[in-house]
């Protein structure tokens, strides 16, 4: 009898227990101010490409958020991220993706080996510092995310999931131009420079409790895809969508193992995937 009601117990906890939900902020930019030193690119085209793809893989349509161009400033941006890690529970899953610009930053808190932070680009940041017009308060730096992300971790607890993908680039060759025989290149070599006194002690890194994927290695370029039909779209964003095949029931060391090779095929130039951490302890797959 004992055990009849402790199997009713644990029944009656499945049953009640609140389903588990899927929310998802997709961020593409590719027009930028003409006065913000940024070349246009085609971050723009990657966002229907991506809500698709999380449709197909059981995301509500109500609850993708969509931020393009203008709408993607840094305020709308961290507005839309604190409304998902409000709304989550435990157990939700979270698919962050940006596609954009991406640039070098002087590191101000010393957790750098390299003095640089790296830094997504929303509609409203500029390419260059200028002292009392620009100093990088658009740019969202990675200790920014960093934060939003340990935040976002402690509400959906170990068995949530969190998946970032990042097809922007770090430090790249310079942007090209649309009019260019290359593909256009998401990014800079041009450092976002502060003038400030530095750390000279390296703090030690914040820990990765997410899997964060970036379409290239720090050190290389981020560089569009150019598809059969003659739209540019971000080299990492075109692999996603084209291997949803099993990616829901797949472990995810497998699904990143797949994403690497196929964006080495495509690419015209050397590009490595770049990942770190992984989307929950308590699961082995993406979603």
């Amino acid at each position: 009898m004992k055990r009849f009601f402790a199997l009713l117990i644990v029944l009656s906890a499945v049953i009640v227990s609140p389903a588990q939900n899927r929310y998802a902020l997709v961020i593409g930019i590719g027009q930028y101010p003409s006065d913000s030193g940024w070349s246009e690119i085609h971050g723009d085209n990657d966002v229907e490409l991506i809500v698709s793809a999380l449709s197909k893989v059981g995301f509500p349509a109500d609850n993708i958020v969509k931020l393009v161009n203008s709408k993607a400033t840094k305020k709308t941006i961290v507005s839309a991220l604190e409304e998902i890690r409000d709304k989550a529970i435990s157990g939700d899953i979270v698919y962050i993706h940006f596609s954009g610009h991406g640039q070098q930053v002087t590191d101000l808190s010393g957790d750098e080996t390299d003095h640089y932070d790296e830094a997504w680009i929303p509609y409203d940041a500029r390419k260059q510092y200028e002292t009392d017009v620009y100093e990088g308060q658009n740019h969202i730096l990675d200790d920014e995310i960093n934060l939003y992300l340990n935040g976002l971790r402690s509400r959906i607890g170990p068995k949530g999931k969190i998946v970032v993908v990042s097809d922007a680039c770090h430090s790249g060759s310079g942007s090209r131009s649309l009019f260019d025989d290359n593909d256009p290149v998401r990014g800079t070599r041009e450092k976002f420079v502060i003038p400030a006194d530095l750390p000279n002690v390296i703090r030690k890194e914040a820990p990765i409790n997410w899997l964060f994927v970036g379409a290239c290695k720090p050190y290389q370029t981020n560089h569009e895809y150019r598809s059969p039909d003659g739209c540019f779209y971000g080299s990492l964003t075109y692999v996603i969508v084209n291997s949803l095949a099993n990616i829901v029931e797949k472990d995810y060391r497998k699904q990143l193992d797949q994403w690497r090779t196929s964006l080495v095929e495509i690419s015209r130039y050397p590009q490595d995937m770049d990942d770190e951490g992984q989307p929950s302890k308590r699961s082995n797959t993406l979603f």
